[in-house]
């Protein structure tokens, strides 16, 4: 319950925080139409990121790692106290690969031992041109994730491409902000991630 109350704070602090900002400042040499339009198009997808984060209740998901063998994790970091209104969940093993966000073909592919990142992103018909292609990042089946580290290794160098994964990973390729200060296209970003999270969270329930 309390991770939930947490999840639930964090999204309706990040909707504040994106209302908050206003729209996106244009800048640079462009003309009166070309502005207007930049305008419009980040204002879709300021649009788009909040119905998304509106829409997406709080999972309250928290994973632990146990094992059938009780005596092993008993007392330990994954024997976690339990509240009234807590619900423990055990899912089936998952045979299958999210890959979601700016691909020709979001969808759930067969998992295939020894495949990385790269290979589940092809078989999505690849990153579209919204993708923001240095961003990438996968949410693994226990909830941690690689490769979010704001672009520094960059999407086509292998590091975040070349991952080996596992059953009921998510390889997330986030959308491109087209214009905008820093500071917006951070929370944005950040916007993306949580929903992205989300998803993940509901993903994982229904196993």
């Amino acid at each position: 319950m309390q991770v939930r109350e947490f999840s639930e704070k964090s999204r309706q602090e990040t909707i504040h925080r994106i209302e908050a900002s206003g729209n996106a400042n244009i800048s640079g040499s462009v003309t009166g139409q070309e502005q207007a339009a930049l305008m419009q198009a980040a204002m879709q997808q300021q649009q788009q990121v909040l119905n998304a984060l509106r829409n997406q209740a709080p999972s309250g998901r928290l994973v632990i790692h146990i094992s059938a063998d009780i005596r092993r994790w008993k007392n330990t970091s994954s024997d976690v106290e339990v509240r009234a209104g807590d619900v423990l969940f055990i899912p089936k093993r998952p045979n299958f690969v999210i890959v979601s966000g700016q691909v020709y073909n979001s969808s759930a592919v067969s998992y295939a031992p020894g495949k990385d990142a790269g290979w589940y992103l092809q078989q999505a018909g690849g990153a579209t041109a919204l993708a923001d292609k240095k961003s990438v990042y996968v949410i693994r089946a226990d909830g941690s994730v690689a490769g979010r580290d704001g672009g520094g290794s960059g999407f086509w160098r292998g590091s975040v491409l070349s991952l080996k994964i596992a059953p009921g990973d998510m390889v997330v390729v986030p959308e491109k902000f087209i214009t905008g200060s820093s500071a917006w296209k951070e929370i944005m970003t950040g916007a993306q991630f949580v929903s992205s999270m989300a998803i993940a969270a509901k993903v994982a329930s229904s196993f």
